[in-house]
């Protein structure tokens, strides 16, 4: 329920506290198209928190009700938990595999809403694109623009589909 409600990150950063440059990478995102809700999860039931903590804050999120495991590899009844770890080059690989899946429906002359950065709120028509970037043609009162924005901070204004 966090996680499309969009309060995971938020709740996490508090429970553990930290603030919003430390790295929390959930492979979801919840979007509304039209007028229903879309939540699409490329790992579900997984969020990834950067190393640097304490190890007890971290193993402290099995106590609330939204984590039911923190990841640590078996140990004995006289052992020491120990967290389980990714290379930082896995979670990038996580990233663009993710960026991929919710930026490939975006194609040429789509009609596409900003919805993050420089550009926000503005809506627009793709006139090219490459792997992270598309090229929207802007259409302000007394000005055409066509501006370069990431791809993942764009969302159709379709209502197909």
């Amino acid at each position: 329920m966090k996680v499309e409600d969009g309060s995971l990150e938020d709740t996490l950063r508090s429970d553990l506290d930290i603030g919003p440059d430390f790295p929390i990478f959930v492979p979801a995102i919840t979007y509304t198209k039209g007028k229903r809700k879309f939540t699409i999860q490329l790992m579900e039931g997984y969020v990834f928190v950067a190393s640097g903590l304490p190890e007890t804050d971290y193993f402290n999120l099995e106590r609330k009700s939204y984590i039911t495991q923190v990841i640590a590899p078996p140990s004995g009844p006289h052992q020491m938990r120990v967290l389980s770890t990714i290379p930082n080059s896995k979670i990038l690989d996580l990233r663009r595999q993710f960026q991929e899946l919710i930026t490939s429906d975006i194609e040429l002359y789509d009609k596409v809403r900003v919805i993050d950065g420089t550009y926000r709120g503005l809506e627009g028509t793709v006139l090219g694109r490459d792997h992270e970037h598309a090229f929207v043609e802007i259409d302000l009162r007394s000005l055409k623009a066509i501006a370069t924005v990431p791809l993942v901070f764009l969302e159709s204004n379709s209502d197909e589909g």
